[in-house]
């Protein structure tokens, strides 16, 4: 306080403060070490406050310590806020973690169980009960429909998703993603070997089509080319169920690769395929809430800007 008051002194217009000083301090007579301090701060602080209280300068302490109290409640409010929304936050990132543990639970237990041969009546209730189930299916190709999805990496090459719709015996068509094939053999006349003809049995996964990312174009569907899969316009434009089926690898690597350089489409291992992130996202909203929290509360200790001029305005 003391060193506060001498420095509001120093800052103080010369000649008002020379005046208050001068009228203020008492004479120091004593040649006690401890009296001549008492005397001289007890005069520096009736300089500061003649100062405060003079007629010219009397409104200006007032208007700045208004503002700064409206100011100071609304920073106040808002670093209060802060922490409690983002501790919600983090709680919802918790719930989430459980609700995709348990889900990706459910469907490691559905890929463990053993195949079933693909219901004949489709719904749209089938392809969520069946989702990540291992299935068996049997019809012919319609090579005619093929679609190519990509570009697609994969063994450290460029190339594109096989999806072609699969004709049953009832004559219900599904589709199925039979693999990947590299960029060179998208064209079908360089994979003869892989245009199966005849009655084929597909063991695979029942999938779902994705969503198209933000930065992801739409798909050319009269051209036919396709960037991300759109099952329902899929379906709608090759007259099937909007089903998907990914065929399981069930190769060495080294066959894998041979078929690879035969432009054979080449399925993958069933495996579940969910993004869990909800862990890095409550930690870093509850870190967020621990560090506002602090904040705040080194801000409410903080004096607030004025409180000395009021304290000189109210003696």
């Amino acid at each position: 306080m003391k060193n506060s008051l001498i420095h509001l002194t120093r800052k103080s217009s010369t000649g008002l403060l020379s005046r208050c000083t001068s009228r203020n301090s008492s004479p120091l007579l004593n040649s006690d070490t401890a009296n001549i301090n008492n005397r001289f701060y007890q005069g520096r602080y009736q300089a500061a406050r003649c100062y405060a209280t003079t007629t010219t300068n009397y409104n200006i302490p007032i208007t700045l310590a208004r503002k700064n109290k409206i100011s100071y409640r609304l920073k106040a409010l808002f670093l209060a806020l802060v922490p409690i929304v983002t501790f919600g936050l983090g709680t919802w990132q918790i719930q989430r973690l459980r609700w995709k543990v348990g889900l990706i639970e459910l469907y490691e237990e559905r890929l463990s169980t053993p195949p079933i041969t693909l219901p004949k009546k489709f719904n749209r209730k089938l392809v969520d009960d069946l989702y990540y189930r291992r299935v068996n299916v049997t019809g012919r190709f319609q090579h005619d429909k093929e679609m190519l999805v990509g570009l697609r990496s994969r063994f450290n090459q460029q190339g594109y998703n096989v999806i072609t719709p699969l004709e049953r015996d009832d004559g219900s068509s599904v589709l199925v993603n039979r693999g990947w094939i590299s960029r060179d053999k998208a064209d079908r006349s360089t994979r003869p070997n892989s245009l199966q003809e005849g009655t084929v049995t597909i063991d695979g996964v029942v999938k779902k089509g994705e969503k198209r990312g933000i930065f992801v174009p739409m798909n050319k569907v009269e051209e036919n080319e396709w960037l991300w899969t759109d099952l329902d316009t899929m379906a709608e434009r090759t007259n099937a169920h909007p089903i998907l089926i990914e065929k399981s690898l069930d190769v060495s690597p080294y066959v894998a690769n041979k078929l690879i350089d035969e432009g054979d489409p080449v399925g993958k291992i069933p495996a579940v395929e969910l993004r869990n992130t909800h862990t890095q996202y409550a930690v870093t909203w509850y870190s967020l809430s621990a560090l506002t929290s602090v904040m705040f509360f080194m801000y409410i200790k903080k004096p607030r800007a004025g409180t000395l001029r009021k304290h000189f305005l109210q003696g």
